[in-house]
């Protein structure tokens, strides 16, 4: 099998009711992530929602310190997160920034992140006038995949406009909201099914079956995102410490089915990226 890609999810570092994350909280964050071992940092910018839409709405001068602090103080890949973003805002940080690759919205947002609704509708129309911006910028697409539903709008994108393969895929797992799906064995060989060819999965999963659904995940060959920024439990009621925590235990359970671990230049071959 493929080295396993760690993907730490370091937005939302601070525990839940303990004000927003400063640009130099998700630095230290993602610095010590990359020490641990992972060869992903998926990184939000603090933000505030539109009241009117539902929307995420991000300074774009966060977006910036973030990024450059991360490139200046470590190798680690940089995933930009916060999909549901207006598209002309999306647009407008990956050039100002570059990320490595970022996460793409294939529908409707309706998920719930620490009591806050996050709700949002993406057409098809706006999906493929957003993939033609990434692969003109050079970002990668990272496509989420919460249901079937996401992979019919997938499918669909994949016939307009020509992805560079392989494709990066999140599938999503007990996320609250809409979008919720149930975190089981039975959901994730089903979703695992569904995947265009060529890709790469790296799953999320919001609830305590978690270390299950990872070590399924990484048994198969999938690759694992997790962190305070995803679901910020690292067992009941215990809050992660910081996002290295998980990266260590993603490289137990590793060692446990003899993957090595993807250094960030090997995931980045392994995912096509063009390093910046």
């Amino acid at each position: 099998m493929q080295p396993l890609i760690i993907t730490a999810a370091c937005g939302l570092t601070r525990p839940p009711g303990a004000g927003p994350d400063s640009v130099e909280d998700v630095v230290r964050s993602v610095v010590l992530a990359a020490k641990a071992g992972a060869a992903i940092a998926q990184i939000r910018a603090p933000s505030r929602h539109d009241p009117a839409t539902g929307r995420p709405r991000t300074d774009l001068g966060r977006w910036i310190g973030m990024i450059r602090g991360i490139r200046e103080n470590c190798d680690i890949l940089v995933h930009a997160g916060t999909a549901a973003m207006q598209i002309e805002d999306r647009v407008e940080m990956f050039e100002a920034t570059k990320p490595d690759i970022a996460s793409f919205l294939l529908g409707h947002h309706g998920i719930v992140v620490r009591g806050h609704e996050h709700a949002s509708l993406r057409t098809r129309a706006d999906g493929l006038r957003l993939l033609k911006a990434h692969l003109a910028l050079g970002v990668k697409p990272d496509f989420e995949v919460f249901h079937a539903g996401s992979v019919r709008n997938l499918e669909y994108l994949l016939g307009q406009a020509d992805a560079p393969r392989p494709l990066a895929v999140t599938p999503f797992f007990g996320w609250e909201g809409g979008e919720w799906s149930p975190p089981t064995v039975e959901e994730l060989l089903h979703r695992i099914h569904l995947l265009p060819k060529e890709c790469v999965y790296s799953i999320t999963v919001a609830g305590p079956e978690q270390v299950l659904m990872h070590a399924l995940a990484i048994g198969r060959g999938g690759h694992v995102r997790a962190g305070p920024g995803d679901y910020p439990f690292c067992s009941e009621g215990v809050h992660w410490r910081d996002s290295a925590q998980f990266v260590e235990r993603a490289r137990r359970l590793a060692d446990e089915f003899g993957r090595e671990v993807a250094t960030p230049a090997k995931a980045a071959e392994m995912l096509g990226l063009r390093r910046r």
